[in-house]
């Protein structure tokens, strides 16, 4: 019952949003009384931490390989997956500043959770860098700035899509994936570069 219970309120959470959803509405949307709800789950705070809990724990499969060889397909690779994530929790980037001003025990695990992806995501440029496929930090290259605007326009991609809906302007109709890589491109070495264009005859930007 309990993933009944999850699955129901994601559809909803996507659907409405957070905010609009009561324990009512999951309760009759899974033809249960309120009463029988609350047994599993006493308030939607507590419903949605055990959500937050298991969205965290798939994250955690976005790390760096050890041992071997990390291509730019990495990089790739752990920002489509992210991406997936974010469409099966839409709901949670959409509401993201509404759920860190309403339940700030989850505030507080996004953010140290944001804070341990910002150090990986460090080292991954730090290897790129050793490697020679991305360009040196220097007075003109903050790295550090990059992967927060890399997570700003990653976090924020579905949300972006429903302030800018507009048909004929299409730069937010792209894959997200593409958005990301051109964030990048610019600090690629010429080794990089070929590696790259490596990539893309071997693997296809997804659709929209």
């Amino acid at each position: 019952m309990k993933h009944k219970i999850k699955t129901e309120a994601i559809s909803l959470f996507n659907l409405h949003g957070i905010s609009n959803v009561s324990m009512k509405k999951i309760a009759d949307g899974l033809g249960i009384s309120p009463g029988n709800l609350s047994y599993h789950y006493k308030t939607k705070a507590d419903l949605l931490a055990t959500i937050y809990k298991e969205m965290y724990a798939e994250t955690l499969d976005y790390i760096l390989p050890g041992n071997t060889y990390i291509t730019l397909f990495h990089f790739e690779e752990m920002m489509l997956k992210f991406d997936n994530l974010q469409q099966r929790y839409a709901f949670f980037f959409n509401d993201i500043v509404h759920i860190i001003k309403t339940y700030p025990e989850i505030a507080k695990q996004y953010e140290s959770s944001n804070l341990i992806r910002f150090k990986d995501a460090r080292k991954l440029i730090d290897y790129y860098i050793e490697t020679g496929r991305m360009q040196p930090e220097n007075e003109m290259i903050d790295y550090n700035k990059t992967i927060y605007t890399v997570w700003m326009t990653s976090t924020f991609w579905q949300s972006q899509k429903l302030a800018i809906q507009t048909k004929d302007y299409t730069v937010n109709k792209c894959p997200s994936i593409e958005m990301l890589w051109t964030l990048f491109l610019p600090y690629l070495t010429a080794k990089g570069l070929e590696e790259y264009q490596q990539l893309r005859q071997f693997v296809k930007l997804p659709n929209t």
